[in-house]
């Protein structure tokens, strides 16, 4: 796939670029030095936690919407994004304005309603981001992104969620604006891990920026959440806005990184690797339910364990039915529809060693179907065996198992009493059997009794063999077709070959 080029590239697109960049990694430069390392006084800080704050996300907000307007794709993901960042550069700009000298701002305030806004807006950019980035994926990669999501969440909400709302007090705007924000946090967090697993946990360069970006902020603002409810992580409080600023870059510059592949839809799971999600994740709630032995557990915790396990649950559901569907297939003839040699093999397998009642096998082969197909061609040769293995299925009913086991070779396995077996071996070879103009058809067989005469699926095999090849050389070939066409019907090719029609 050929990355698309930006427009940013021209020059003055090139310009804009080094002076986001400048501000991005600049402004997060100057707010670490002072928060972390201490540098600069009183007056610096307000400089650097005012408007070199806002500069910063503002200049990640452009950044993304510069994105938007380059990606055709991506846009409406970039904008939502970009709604994201701008808002909450805008609700900064307006507490350092309204809030800077307030020893006591209220809460909840009308900044609330801003920082709040970006949860959703950001949700929204990044399910869009998905649906731009991943367009039909395999099934079991959405279930996967799904319970990694859900078993996030639900850890999140037993660690953080409770944490913050058994210590929440006031009015209840108060106790509902607390809760949203770990709320907010663990939806964040749950998308970034269910993105992860989207991506088979290898998210790549653009994917990584995003998702580093978002983690950054959600630790921040569950260190701001702790730091509110008097955690006694106060003094942490100098570390947390660098930790905003990483996020803002993060996002900044995947912004203008080229435009990133879809993920690729096919899940190409090999054995245990494919349990790995769903295991994991089933063994976090099960230490999730023990936990609750000792301390109550919140509705949401309770709900989100619950969901996780019912995805885990139909995600081995799911796995089970298709991996059965796809048994059926590989034991399956493609052609006719019947069983295949490989089918015929598990089952003879399976009915020897369980020691099930005695039964039959019968093995046929087409004679003169060679003539057929080097005079009519393969399509119809292919036509004549589709019709050809429909009557004998038909023949056989509830007497058997018909196969196809290679070329012009068909089996049987027979459970009907020992005095019908001679009668159902006649039908299935009359099945067998056809003839036009131009061509006659006719099938040799040969049976065995099992275990009487054959105790393992090898001796079977063979001994049914030997019996059928004895009666293909004894045989008068010519003969056969004539005599048992009329039961049969008969079949009208034409010389093209591109059709095979029966006629009553």
């Amino acid at each position: 796939m050929t990355l698309a080029k930006h427009p940013q590239e021209s020059v003055s697109g090139g310009g804009f670029r080094i002076a986001a960049l400048a501000v991005l990694i600049g402004g997060t430069l100057l707010i670490a030095a002072h928060d972390w390392a201490g540098i600069g006084g009183v007056e610096f800080g307000d400089f650097v936690n005012g408007p070199a704050y806002a500069a910063v996300v503002l200049a990640a907000g452009l950044s993304c919407l510069m994105k938007a307007r380059s990606s055709r794709s991506e846009r409406g993901a970039w904008l939502a994004i970009t709604a994201a960042m701008f808002v909450s550069a805008i609700t900064d700009t307006y507490w350092a304005v309204a809030y800077a000298d307030v020893a006591n701002p209220p809460f909840p305030s009308v900044a609330d309603i801003g920082y709040l806004a970006f949860y959703p807006l950001a949700a929204l950019g990044i399910y869009l981001l998905i649906r731009a980035r991943a367009r039909t994926l395999d099934w079991r990669l959405w279930m996967d992104g799904v319970i990694a999501g859900l078993g996030t969440a639900a850890v999140g909400a037993a660690v953080v969620y409770e944490f913050v709302a058994d210590r929440a007090t006031g009015t209840p705007a108060e106790i509902i604006v607390s809760l949203a924000y770990p709320t907010g946090d663990i939806l964040m967090l749950a998308l970034v891990v269910g993105i992860i697993a989207l991506t088979r946990w290898r998210p790549g360069r653009s994917w990584a920026l995003v998702l580093l970006g978002l983690s950054f902020l959600v630790i921040a603002d569950i260190t701001t959440t702790m730091q509110s409810i008097g955690t006694g992580l106060e003094s942490a409080e100098d570390w947390v806005k660098p930790l905003y600023m990483l996020g803002a870059v993060c996002i900044g510059i995947e912004a203008w990184q080229p435009t990133a592949r879809s993920i690729p839809p096919d899940a190409r799971f090999d054995g245990w690797r494919e349990l790995i999600v769903p295991a994991f994740f089933a063994g976090v709630m099960i230490v999730l339910f023990s936990l609750q032995h000792f301390s109550q557990a919140s509705t949401l915790t309770t709900v989100l364990w619950s969901a996780t396990m019912l995805a885990v649950v139909a995600r081995l559901g799911i796995s089970v039915r298709e991996n059965k569907h796809l048994l059926e297939q590989v034991r399956t003839d493609p052609l006719t529809e019947l069983g295949n040699q490989g089918a015929l093999q598990v089952d003879l397998e399976r009915r020897t060693q369980r020691e099930e009642a005695p039964f039959t096998l019968l093995l046929l082969d087409l004679n003169g179907f060679k003539s057929f197909n080097d005079t009519f061609g393969h399509p119809a040769g292919d036509a004549m065996l589709t019709l050809l293995g429909r009557q004998l299925e038909g023949a056989v009913g509830p007497n058997g198992d018909a196969y196809r086991v290679g070329g012009d070779e068909f089996a049987v396995v027979l459970d009907c009493p020992p005095p019908e077996v001679a009668g159902v071996c006649k039908r299935a070879a009359e099945a067998l059997t056809a003839a036009g103009d131009g061509y006659a058809l006719a099938a040799a067989w040969g049976t065995v009794s099992v275990p009487e005469e054959a105790g393992t699926p090898a001796e079977a095999m063979k001994l049914a063999d030997v019996r059928m090849y004895a009666q293909k050389q004894s045989r008068q070939v010519a003969a056969g077709p004539t005599v048992l066409a009329s039961r049969a019907g008969s079949l009208r090719v034409r010389r093209d070959g591109e059709a095979v029609e029966q006629r009553a």
